[in-house]
């Protein structure tokens, strides 16, 4: 049973804050100032404070309750008691998140009204390493390189964060936060078994190296046939594909005598799926290797976080109907350098740069090899002006270079010249947190983030096959970013009566202007080229109610309301449901847990392709409203077994026009030593 976030805040009254501000100071002695760091003492602070801390929403340690940000936390206890089988069914069940399906084990996933096939406008990272391709521009969850067991919490920011984080974060941010292998080992192994051969096998073991010194290795096997395919026509049901997934992770962390902390991590995932863009079946095999080193030490100009990764994603062959089997790689390598320091009690300053380099090549699909180029630097500065009243800004900008090498082919609109370019911007946050009484926190935001085009998106080259458009489809280099505002408010209560806090948030969104496509003819050849169109406002209500405990009753619930005004339509407005709800229930007593996590999401529509070439239609179609119901019981034989049923989706639904998402049943032994 899931209980999220917002854990009930233990600690009130002006000076238990005082008390908290004075240990801010050894906080951030303890902890890196980086917004991606790994050496925070999570638990350390955690039972502390009576709540969860955090470092991903200003770039420096602070507890939950006091970040400017709206925030929700999944924490591991969470994750134990959902029965959820993957990351994005834990988030569909926060408010604000909107989750689509487009085969039986892929997902697209947006927060707070916007949401499109390989166009993500959320930053999803691990442990601050950026997960989100920017080739693709978009997050292949079911390549994310870490298991449930591994993760301490998931956190998830509402709203546009580039100011912290940079191009794309102008919806939200998910920072998914393993357990450090010095200060918190896991050992554990699951298996799960289930109805759609669904066969999951898992292992994290981790090893002391000494004082202040430990590596975590974990490894993962799963399967599951692929099903609910809304259309089963012999050409389509040549791409169905069987999910199977296999990755190995590595996580070590040593600490020299002085203090300061060496971290490196790395991940392989080999993932085989199928999945669906804009009413196009098509499968994929992808593989994703990456690896990240950090370094972190006080100094005497204050705290300094050096991070470096790679992350190199290549599909050896993609096929489908519409267009030729072809294949993908992208690669990036990222640098950073943070610097954090106090000026006096109440100050607390942040300067940052990073620097990276990002390649794709995809043969026919985006021709020649297309590379992008990033300089920024960021500062962020937050005042205290008494314990209850505090601002926090943040400014950066970033610089991008576009390039382009290989030689054209035919039909081509762009020579390579017409790709040496460069789009920059600035991005700012600014927010004001008031703790107006012991009980209630006031917070008002305002931002501006940048989304900028993928690679794809300025140099895609596509020629669909009769069947579809029979068609080419060009990027273009000459596209810009778009600049989104964001106007934020929201109020926490903590009552005391239930022992539960309740959030009410409303905000509103502006999306300058979005990426779309207008066909014509060139050489007697069908041609849609990617253009900026008109933009859009998004406004939304957010209601959360949650109590949490280790033993007795847990429950809670959450409502959102989004509704999207398109200046011109481009099919926004009604892709997203315009209500939703979740309800969580559960009771735990002795060596047992039950609950039960339900949700209901509102009707949308989507888009479908009908007819064959000349008469291709597009068209959208009704996706009718629809409610999850998913139980959960489970025994705990001792410290080291639990035996776990559970289920999801009991009345099966669709949230797409190509899916359908059945009923799912697993048992489940897991073994900690």
């Amino acid at each position: 049973m899931l209980q999220f976030g917002r854990l009930p805040r233990r600690e009130n009254g002006t000076g238990k804050r005082l008390a908290f501000m004075m240990c801010g100071a050894a906080l951030m002695t303890a902890a890196g100032g980086n917004a991606w760091a790994q050496e925070l003492d999570y638990g350390k602070y955690e039972e502390l404070f009576g709540e969860a801390v955090t470092m991903s929403a200003t770039g420096k340690p602070e507890r939950v309750s006091d970040t400017p940000v709206l925030m929700d936390v999944i924490t591991a206890q969470d994750i134990e008691r959902s029965a959820a089988r993957d990351i994005p069914t834990l988030l569909n069940r926060l408010s604000g998140i909107d989750l689509t399906h487009t085969s039986s084990s892929s997902q697209e996933l947006g927060i707070s009204g916007y949401q499109q096939a390989i166009g993500s406008r959320v930053m999803v990272m691990i442990n601050g390493r950026q997960i989100y391709f920017d080739g693709f521009g978009d997050v292949f969850w079911s390549a994310v390189p870490v298991e449930l067991q591994e993760i301490r919490q998931i956190e998830v920011i509402h709203g546009p964060q580039s100011a912290l984080y940079g191009f794309n974060a102008v919806d939200g941010v998910i920072n998914i936060v393993t357990f450090d292998p010095v200060d918190d080992p896991v050992n554990s192994a699951s298996a799960r078994v289930g109805n759609h051969a669904r066969r999951d096998l898992s292992a994290s073991v981790t090893q002391s190296l000494g004082e202040g010194s430990g590596v975590r290795f974990s490894a993962a096997g799963n399967h599951a046939d692929d099903y609910g395919m809304i259309r089963t026509a012999s050409s389509d049901a040549t791409l169905q594909k069987d999910s199977n997934r296999r990755s190995a992770s590595f996580d070590a962390g040593f600490t020299a005598p002085n203090g300061a902390r060496l971290g490196l991590e790395a991940s392989h995932t080999d993932v085989t799926e199928r999945s669906v863009v804009y009413d196009v079946f098509y499968n994929a095999r992808v593989i994703i290797d990456s690896a990240k080193a950090s370094y972190t030490a006080n100094t005497g100009i204050g705290r300094i976080n050096a991070t470096a990764y790679y992350t190199g994603m290549r599909a050896p062959w993609v096929q489908s109907l519409a267009f030729r089997p072809f294949n993908v790689n992208d690669r990036s390598s990222v640098g950073q350098l943070s610097d954090l320091f106090k000026i006096g009690p109440s100050d607390s300053i942040r300067l940052g740069g990073e620097v990276r380099h990002d390649e794709m090549g995809a043969g026919e699909l985006t021709y020649g090899t297309l590379t992008g180029d990033l300089g920024a630097g960021s500062a962020m500065w937050e005042h205290a002006f008494s314990p209850s009243l505090s601002a926090v800004n943040a400014v950066r900008y970033d610089y991008f270079k576009l390039g382009r090498d290989g030689q054209p082919l035919p039909l081509n609109l762009y020579s390579n010249e017409d790709f040496d370019r460069s789009v920059q911007g600035l991005s700012f946050n600014s927010a004001l947190i008031a703790k107006v009484t012991d009980l209630d926190t006031l917070r008002f935001s305002f931002a501006r983030g940048l989304k900028l085009p993928s690679l794809a998106d300025f140099g895609q080259v596509e020629h669909f096959q009769p069947q579809y458009y029979g068609a080419y489809h060009f990027g273009n280099p000459s596209l810009q970013s778009s600049a989104i505002y964001d106007y934020q408010v929201g109020w926490d209560r903590h009552l005391t009566t239930l022992d539960a806090t309740n959030r009410l948030a409303v905000f509103h969104r502006m999306t300058m202007r979005h990426m779309g496509g207008a066909f014509s003819l060139i050489n007697g050849a069908l041609v849609q080229g990617m253009v900026m169109t008109a933009g859009s406002v998004a406004d939304g209500v957010e209601w959360s109610l949650q109590h949490k405990t280790r033993e007795g009753w847990t429950w809670g619930g959450n409502y959102t309301y989004e509704r999207l005004h398109e200046h011109a339509d481009q099919g926004f407005a009604d892709d997203l449901p315009a209500h939703k709800a979740n309800v969580n229930l559960g009771y735990a007593w002795q060596d047992w847990e039950a609950g039960v996590a339900a949700g209901y999401a509102a009707a949308t529509r989507g888009t479908v392709i009908s007819g064959l070439a000349p008469s291709t239609v597009l068209a959208t179609e009704t996706i009718k409203g629809h409610t999850t119901f998913s139980p959960r019981v489970a025994w705990h034989g001792n410290d080291q077994v639990t035996v776990e049923l559970a289920a999801e989706n009991l009345w099966p639904y669709r949230d797409s026009t190509a899916q359908r998402m059945e009923a799912s049943y697993y048992l489940s032994v897991k073994f900690a030593y």
